[in-house]
């Protein structure tokens, strides 16, 4: 078995983990695979902690008390200060449903489930998750579930009398072939859950029960490393958001960590490098670096109401962390860690009072919704966009036609239907306000995530076959309803040709696919698009429906109501618009292939309205002192009366004069 005697290398590789760790979150661009040092932590972890069980167990010593009293001292002291304090600090000047979600989260790292908490929540590279001060605590969840398992599950296969080493080794291989797995089909479970993690951790074990030779020879103790270090860097420079991860991605950091430690720290680079003392201070500091870093970074985006930090205030961050970090370390790591300066049952006590009153701060504060009343009445004006919901959303919902999805003058026959995702249900208002309809009435029909493509289906979205039996419905109603004269179609097109959505940071790729799709890939999304817009406009014109195609909307990539009363609640006047080089990036794929279906389907209107939305150099995000989204995407109520309602009829305006004399067969 590994020798488990103190080796400075190793707080050097802490080091290495956590400083990209903080550079990443502080917005260092120029690395883009900086949070990959929680992976490099994971296999630390997993290799140290079971040296000790396998040493113990090997000489007879082993008892889950003491493993545990390990454990507790290791990590609740700290841990618990840094929850306290967020969870308190954030009732004061967040907003209230952040309070509530610092609360929420608090109670799901003290219960080490927070990672179950945020995935239930959020994806890690979304936006939303940068105003979350606790988020960070997934990866400490999911390190605790493995102590909790892991000792057991070791003690039982040596009581089986199984190999021990070779065990180890086929546990880590399937671990791995799970997360693969996961990652392109479940992306936001591989991302949180231990399942997709533990070959992480798995590798480390590996690495103690002795399953890899010893490296012998001079010159590859001193490969081995260099290479290791070269692999992380590698990791760090080339990963990205949009990438499958774990995926095969982790095996960068991961094997390059374990190739540092299996050299047993006698190559150069980790007596001179990893060794050396700043670099060992920093690594001693590690945890109490990455349990503060975050709250600090997260505290600062909600005052500065930004989801990305200026540099001047990230940089003024660094020395705050480091120092508070340094407090944590001295003050409260330390002492706890020492038998003598804290006895079993003043730690029990004091961690039992401190635990008491975090779920304390956190109970009152889901009690009192995140004492609302602190905030100013601009503030409040700014957050009800988040509510401001088109009435007949809900009703419409999943095709089901009911007498409250009809809309438009009373008596009149319904001759139109607005079809496809939630951001069709979003333009409804735009499209009866609009008036382009005439005075026919109308009625909806959608689903989240599910524009009337013909024959795609979003592979590895939970409920793509709930979609499917959605889309049938809607076919079955428009090939029986012969009043059905016209079909608007609307969508979140970017996001059907990209398969990306911005708020989610790149973290939940999805892959649209058809019958002529070989292997799923970005630029089969683009094809599979195309072909299946395509067979829906053959298709509805073959029942002799005109077809009207509403263009994209811009995508504000962060949440409009909450940034909007973040900073007017601290008192700060800042603009909020969207950047219209971004959004001309991010629309201009998807309008031209749904113009360029329109203009091979004579019959079919085409109308663009994002640039409606937008000035010279920035996109509009509230009129007239009030959001025009509801969240990060959907427009809300206001926003589609006025803005999008007088974008389309400027659109179809242009259109008419473009158009024969009959639209299409509708007509």
């Amino acid at each position: 078995m590994s020798n488990i005697a103190y080796r400075p290398d190793i707080d050097g590789l802490r080091a290495v983990a956590v400083v990209p760790v903080i550079l990443f979150h502080a917005g260092a661009q120029w690395m883009p695979g900086g949070f990959v040092g929680v992976d490099i932590f994971f296999v630390i972890s997993g290799y140290l902690i079971s040296a000790i069980i396998l040493r113990e167990v090997g000489q007879g010593k082993f008892t889950f008390t003491a493993f545990y009293e390990r454990r507790l001292r290791r990590i609740i002291p700290a841990l618990l200060v840094m929850l306290l304090t967020t969870v308190t600090a954030f009732q004061f000047f967040a907003l209230p449903d952040q309070a509530v979600g610092a609360a929420k989260s608090g109670i799901a790292a003290l219960l080490s489930v927070s990672n179950i908490y945020f995935w239930s929540e959020t994806g890690y590279f979304a936006t939303r998750a940068d105003f979350m001060p606790l988020l960070h605590t997934w990866s400490l969840a999911v390190e605790e579930q493995f102590y909790l398992l892991f000792p057991p599950l070791l003690l039982v296969v040596t009581r089986l009398r199984w190999n021990v080493r070779w065990t180890l080794l086929a546990g880590t291989l399937l671990a791995f072939a799970v997360s693969l797995w996961l990652s392109f089909n479940k992306p936001s479970v591989a991302y949180y859950l231990l399942p997709s993690r533990a070959w992480e951790l798995g590798l480390g074990a590996i690495l103690a029960a002795g399953v890899v030779p010893e490296l012998r020879g001079k010159l590859l103790r001193e490969l081995a490393p260099a290479a290791g270090l070269t692999a992380i860097i590698v990791a760090l420079l080339w990963a990205n958001n949009e990438m499958p991860f774990p995926g095969w991605v982790a095996l960068f950091p991961c094997l390059g960590t374990a190739l540092i430690i299996h050299a047993s720290g006698r190559s150069w680079l980790a007596r001179n490098v990893l060794s050396a003392r700043p670099v060992v201070f920093v690594g001693l500091l590690s945890y109490s670096l990455y349990l503060w870093h975050w709250p600090i970074l997260a505290g600062l985006k909600v005052y500065t109401a930004r989801a990305h930090l200026d540099p001047a205030w990230a940089a003024a961050a660094l020395p705050v962390i480091f120092f508070v970090s340094w407090l944590s370390w001295r003050y409260v790591e330390q002492p706890f860690r020492s038998r003598s300066t804290m006895p079993w049952p003043r730690m029990i006590q004091i961690l039992g009072g401190g635990s008491a009153a975090a779920l304390a701060v956190s109970a009152v504060s889901i009690i009192a919704m995140g004492f609302p009343d602190r905030l100013d009445q601009p503030a409040r004006l700014a957050l009800a966009a988040a509510n401001d919901i088109d009435p007949l959303r809900d009703p419409c919902e999943d095709g089901t036609r009911t007498a409250a999805c009809k809309f438009g003058p009373p008596g009149s026959k319904i001759t139109y239907a607005i079809v496809g995702d939630s951001h069709a249900a979003a333009i409804r208002p735009a499209v009866e306000a609009s008036g382009i309809m005439g005075p026919a009435a109308g009625t909806l029909f959608w689903k989240p995530s599910c524009p009337l493509l013909d024959g795609a289906e979003i592979i590895n979205l939970a409920d793509h076959a709930e979609c499917t039996d959605f889309k049938n419905r809607i076919w079955q109603e428009i090939e029986s309803n012969r009043d059905l004269r016209t079909i608007i179609l609307a969508g979140r097109w970017p996001y059907q040709v990209t398969g990306t959505r911005p708020e989610s940071g790149g973290t939940s790729r999805t892959w649209l696919v058809d019958r002529e799709t070989t292997q799923p890939s970005p630029e089969e999304n683009t094809r599979v698009f195309v072909r299946s817009l395509n067979r829906t406009v053959d298709r509805l014109h073959k029942l002799g429906r005109a077809v009207i195609i509403i263009g994209s909307v811009p995508e504000a990539e962060f949440d409009v109501p909450h940034a909007i009363a973040n900073a007017r609640q601290m008192g700060r006047q800042i603009g909020m618009g969207i950047s219209r080089g971004a959004v001309t990036k991010r629309l201009s794929e998807a309008d031209s292939l749904l113009a360029k279906v329109a203009f091979e389907h004579p019959g079919t209107r085409f109308l663009p309205i994002w640039d409606r939305f937008c000035a010279k150099t920035l996109c509009l995000t509230e009129r007239n002192g009030v959001p025009i989204y509801r969240d990060e995407n959907h427009l809300s109520y206001h926003g589609a009366l006025n803005v999008a309602g007088p974008a389309l009829k400027l659109a179809f305006a242009r259109s008419e004069s473009q158009q024969p004399a009959k639209t299409g067969p509708g007509n």
